[in-house]
């Protein structure tokens, strides 16, 4: 079987069209044997009347006594057969054609009509309906039988079987014919949408497909897959800023030791301690831009829920902050510290906690303080952390990207060139993992305040 063939047989729309014709065949055909069945039920029922019209007109006129020979003729016939005879089995009177015969039919019981098909009548190889009636009076018992022949009826039911075998296929065929282009019809959007996304390139993901804007189905996947083609066309965008960014930033330092390498070695006085320290410096900040940039990595890489166990957020602002006085020229001021507890990672927190306090301190004019509260919040209990340095603040610009990856702001709020242009992100990135938030409050004046807001664990 061809590859076209198998992709047919595979199809939506074949499993469809096969399934809707199946079952419209079997809907018909059990309809059409119901219709069979309760035609045969009339024309058998409408038989009996007429056989039992018949056989109360042979009692009416007595012919056991043999004073209707005339209706005896007249009933006679191929098509009919008429007995009346003793319960010993002897014939008292018969139409022509049965008078040599032996009895049609066993004697019924007294009150009732016994109603049968025999096919042993040998007069004509066809079936014959019986009906026949015990007469009893004062000349004693005797049994008056009549009997039909049942071509013309199985006629009509032959006539309709062969309709019926006519009709089911054509009428099948025909709703598969119209279920197959209906539905390729309805899917025939669907495949322009898939022939758009498969021509798509990394290069096109600006590409949309079309939006009938019909608000049905179809038109909720194209919207769907334009959300998801913006998606993908903004992470492509940011890891293609992310990759160029990380290049340029990767340089930077290597190509300041290479060329305090360069101009140690075609200056034989030159201080060895002096590049060595330059060359430490260099190694760190590259350091902590590679351990920064795999964090990103990492964290782009798996975005599922971190490890989480109850710990005292207040702790580790404390341990963070003695650390931040061992190394910072800024007063750093903890006496808004009260006791939080949350769930989380705690290496993930203290690096949160770490990234803002290092930014805070870089951009310091001559205070750090840090915050931390708990807070009921329309039933939701929630621990506050912020940070703020009395710097030259955020403008409103640089506000809307301070969180963006390699963020950089004005030379003039930095101390020093240590930072790395990631901490932000990866602080933010972090509390948003954790169910939280982090902000900068636009409105805190003079310097910069931010605002770390996480869900209080279950004590």
């Amino acid at each position: 079987m061809t590859g076209i063939a198998m992709g047919v047989l595979r199809s939506v729309r074949f499993r469809i069209t096969a399934l809707a014709a199946a079952l419209v065949a079997l809907v018909l055909v059990g309809a059409g044997a119901l219709l069979l069945e309760v035609q045969q039920r009339q024309l058998t029922e409408q038989l009996d009347e007429t056989l039992a019209q018949r056989v109360g007109g042979v009692i009416e006129y007595d012919v056991g006594d043999g004073i209707a020979p005339q209706l005896l003729a007249n009933l006679s016939g191929d098509d009919t057969v008429v007995q009346v005879f003793a319960t010993d089995g002897s014939i008292l009177a018969a139409t022509e054609n049965a008078a040599a015969l032996d009895p049609i039919s066993i004697v019924p019981s007294t009150g009732r009509d016994l109603v049968r098909t025999v096919d042993d009548i040998p007069i004509e190889d066809d079936s014959y309906r019986v009906l026949a009636r015990l007469v009893s009076d004062a000349r004693g018992e005797r049994v008056v039988a009549v009997a039909a022949n049942t071509d013309d009826m199985q006629e009509v039911l032959r006539d309709l079987r062969t309709a019926l075998a006519l009709v089911i296929p054509l009428a099948t065929v025909l709703l598969a014919g119209a279920v197959w282009w209906l539905v390729g019809r309805t899917l025939r959007p669907v495949d322009a949408i898939r022939r758009e996304v498969a021509g798509l390139e990394l290069d096109d993901l600006d590409h949309r497909v079309p939006e009938r804007g019909s608000g049905d189905e179809i038109d909720r996947l194209a919207v769907t897959m334009n959300a998801m083609l913006e998606r993908l066309d903004e992470a492509a965008e940011r890891q293609r800023r992310f990759v160029a960014d990380a290049s340029h930033e990767l340089r930077s330092p290597l190509t300041r030791m290479r060329t305090a390498l360069d101009l140690e070695r075609a200056d034989p006085e030159a201080d060895l301690a002096a590049t060595h320290r330059a060359l430490v410096e260099e190694v760190d900040r590259l350091g902590a831009l590679v351990d920064d940039l795999l964090h990103l990595a990492r964290s782009d890489a798996a975005r599922g829920p971190v490890s989480r166990r109850s710990l005292d957020l207040d702790d580790i602002v404390m341990q963070e902050v003695v650390v931040l006085r061992d190394r910072a020229g800024v007063v750093i001021d903890t006496e808004a510290v009260s006791a939080a507890n949350v769930d989380g990672d705690p290496g993930e927190l203290r690096r949160v906690v770490r990234n803002l306090g290092d930014n805070a301190v870089r951009h310091a004019a001559q205070t750090v303080t840090f915050g931390l509260h708990e807070r009921d919040l329309d039933g939701r209990a929630e621990a506050v952390l912020t940070v703020t340095d009395d710097g030259p603040g955020v403008t409103r610009e640089e506000a809307e990207t301070i969180f963006d990856r390699f963020s950089r702001l004005d030379d003039a709020r930095a101390r020093d060139t240590g930072g790395t242009g990631l901490g932000l992100a990866i602080a933010r990135d972090i509390v948003e993992r954790h169910g939280g938030r982090l902000d900068l409050d636009a409105q805190h004046r003079p310097g910069a305040r931010f605002v770390v807001v996480l869900p209080v664990g279950e004590r």
